[in-house]
């Protein structure tokens, strides 16, 4: 049982007075031990809960030790890093929607024929990068690394703004040396078929809500066709689109998929290879000619401050294009 002076029964005993159902509570417990609450209530009940929750933690010497948030249109996002007194450490996502504003309709317009799908790689360490995202308002993929700090808290954030949720596949690169290589949930060419087929499975409980996968780095990974094999016929098992990152001129793993009836496709353009502003706003606008040329294109890029500020200042100019953004699962075959 529990004791009274836990933060977690403080948390759990607080929404219960505030009325808050369990249907609206989220927790699990993430890889160090840490205990992560996501919480989606009206932002009048959090204005009740905030001070009740706070003098609760008070009473029993807990802290917050970080606060972030973050401001949207329709919701605001607030992360409490709360520790108690004998360090237990709590994580809490306060996702609080606004009141209803009638929105003016905007015109309607003839869905475009060509179609282009930007994927949003690296999430998962940021509450900011995933609030930006959204700002957009426009069909962007997000790619969710496994075993980051804030995995399903993005996830959660972005299937609530309607927003496509893939996960981001770590595979080891031809550069064994790299210290990328040893990140959590890599899969390595020296695992045997059932331990790949572990680590596959066990990532892909890391991030609720995916509709499919690309793979991180991996160019030693998707050259090899024995190993992309065994990683497509899981995919294909639970019914998940895959698109390939190509990091590698030598990949195998589109034109694989293809054989196995695996749904996919393949990364197009990268956007932000360099982060300056100049050069990305270059990348996308030759993405956005690639698309119009050829029917469909897939850009990748990832959430630094440079590539969001260049995607929020000039992703409409898609209109010019005659272009429909999509989610990457609308264009996989």
């Amino acid at each position: 049982m529990l004791s009274q002076e836990n933060p977690e029964t403080i948390v759990l005993n607080s929404l219960t007075t505030q009325r808050i159902t369990s249907e609206s509570i989220h927790q699990y417990r993430d890889q160090e031990g840490i205990l992560h609450f996501m919480i989606n209530l009206p932002m009048k009940k959090f204005n009740l809960l905030q001070p009740l929750l706070e003098n609760e933690f008070k009473k029993v010497k807990a802290s917050i030790l970080k606060r972030e948030e973050q401001k949207g249109d329709e919701q605001n996002y607030y992360l409490w890093h709360v520790q108690g007194r004998r360090k237990q450490s709590l994580m809490i996502l306060f996702a609080c929607q606004k009141p209803l504003v009638a929105k003016k309709e905007a015109p309607i317009r003839e869905p475009a024929k060509n179609k282009v799908v930007i994927i949003v790689d690296d999430m998962g360490y940021s509450l900011k990068a995933i609030k930006d995202i959204c700002s957009i308002n426009l069909p962007l993929t997000v790619s969710i690394l496994p075993y980051t700090p804030l995995a399903k808290e993005t996830a959660r954030i972005a299937h609530q703004n309607s927003l496509e949720v893939m996960l981001h596949l770590p595979m080891e690169s031809i550069n064994s040396q790299d210290e990328n290589n040893a990140i959590e949930g890599i899969i390595h060419s020296n695992m045997t078929e059932e331990e790949i087929k572990e680590v596959v499975a066990a990532s892909l409980e890391q991030v609720p809500f995916i509709t499919g996968v690309n793979n991180h780095m991996g160019s030693k990974i998707t050259a090899n066709e024995i190993l992309m094999r065994i990683i497509l016929s899981h995919l294909k098992e639970r019914n998940l689109f895959f698109v390939d990152s190509r990091t590698t001129g030598k990949s195998v793993a589109f034109s694989l998929a293809q054989k196995m009836g695996v749904l996919s496709t393949s990364r197009h353009v990268f956007l932000d290879t360099y982060n300056d502003e100049d050069y990305i706003k270059g990348k996308l606008l030759e993405l956005f000619r690639l698309a119009q040329k050829n029917g469909k294109a897939v850009g990748i890029c990832h959430p630094s401050e440079e590539t969001l500020k260049v995607l929020k200042e000039n992703f409409h100019l898609v209109a010019e294009y005659d272009l429909e953004p999509v989610f990457a699962s609308k264009i996989v075959k």
